[in-house]
């Protein structure tokens, strides 16, 4: 068994490489299908790339799963307010910079794809404009809404003392969201898309790994991880079945149980031994290019493919927009996550925790 102090005070490097997979992945994802297949930027033709690159929306499945790990350590010594300031300064500097980047970006170069109008600007920078049907200024965006959920679920359990039942309630957390797949509302888009219950299985199954990195592996614990694979399997067929259903192609249930597989093995790992030759501490730059690049990419991305594409020089472009990404995503980590991020910090540790405690932004 592992304290949370310590745990807390371990860095999983080998979760910052999984975040930059996943963020890679489902940057490809959109530029090499969503691109062309739903008509935001038609020069951006990979036919064969298609065939691969289909899947890679499954990264954001995998960000679900690494954000119940690492929230549940991050909230280990039971503090509210502190995971208030905490969630705060993660989600929201660096989402107001690329809201304004994006927003300008769309008023010159939008054209009739892309438009903005100040009544969804303002409602984006809520981050809960989809509660009031309002359009996300990016589409990557819409996965912020459900994990806002997961953090208000959190919040929740800290408010009314339920965290040393945190176990429990993530079993009944399994179980329920398991029982919905088979229901008519896993058939129903809008529920699957937007409904938090429909992707609380991933994040109960990342805190479930870090129970098990803490407390150790018992039969409770391993049924529990059984019971996690199993909702994923299911759900990200289902939700390949709705894919099959937007794109009119298939999305093949046996590619998406081994691309599920695979990563949950390397979950295994962080969670179940101590030791994992992908620990290196330079997974950590690349750790930190994940939510800023997720924030930027998608309609800047688009925009840019649009304006200078080419048949000629469209898969170059796609390289250099991808690095272009990159620079951007690290100018958003050192000057909004870190400068401004850390002065935010400090501000609302004052106002609103009154203590000294190092509070984590993991």
């Amino acid at each position: 068994m592992t304290s949370d102090k310590n745990l807390r005070q371990t860095r999983f490097y080998e979760i910052d490489l999984y975040r930059f997979i996943s963020a890679l992945g489902v940057v490809i994802f959109h530029y090499t299908y969503t691109a062309y297949m739903e008509g935001y930027a038609p020069i951006a033709d990979f036919p064969m790339m298609r065939e691969a690159s289909r899947y890679f929306y499954m990264g954001i499945n995998f960000f679900f799963v690494i954000s119940g790990f690492v929230i549940l350590m991050s909230v280990a010594d039971g503090s509210a307010k502190k995971f208030i300031v905490s969630r705060f300064v993660r989600l929201y500097p660096a989402y107001w910079a690329a809201l304004i980047v994006t927003s300008m970006v769309t008023i010159f170069w939008g054209g009739e794809t892309f438009s903005i109008s100040w009544t969804q600007f303002w409602a984006n920078t809520t981050m809960v404009n989809e509660a009031f049907d309002i359009k996300p200024v990016d589409g990557a965006y819409w996965t912020l809404y459900i994990e806002l959920k997961f953090y208000l679920f959190i919040l929740a359990l800290l408010w009314l003392g339920l965290m040393k039942h945190f176990q429990h309630i993530m079993a009944l957390v399994l179980v329920a969201s398991t029982a919905m797949l088979y229901t008519a509302w896993a058939e129903q888009q809008n529920m699957f898309v937007l409904m938090f219950p429909h992707w609380s299985g991933y994040f109960a199954a990342g805190c479930i790994f870090y129970l098990i990195r803490r407390d150790g592996l018992d039969w409770y614990r391993g049924l529990l991880m059984a019971l996690s694979y199993f909702y994923i399997i299911k759900q990200s067929t289902l939700f390949g079945e709705l894919m099959s259903q937007w794109f009119a192609i298939t999305f093949d249930s046996v590619v998406i149980a081994i691309i599920n597989t695979v990563f949950f093995a390397l979950f295994v790992c962080t969670a179940v031994f101590k030791e994992n030759p992908l620990r290196k501490r330079w997974c950590y730059y690349f750790g930190i290019l994940t939510y800023p690049i997720y924030l930027i990419h998608q309609h800047i991305g688009f925009m840019v493919f649009n304006q200078f594409g080419t048949k000629d020089n469209i898969v170059w472009l796609v390289v250099a927009t991808i690095i272009v990404m990159g620079i951007l995503a690290y100018t958003l980590h050192s000057q909004v996550e870190l400068k401004l991020g850390k002065r935010l910090y400090q501000w609302l540790k004052q106002k609103i925790v009154h203590k000294d405690n190092e509070v984590s932004v993991a």
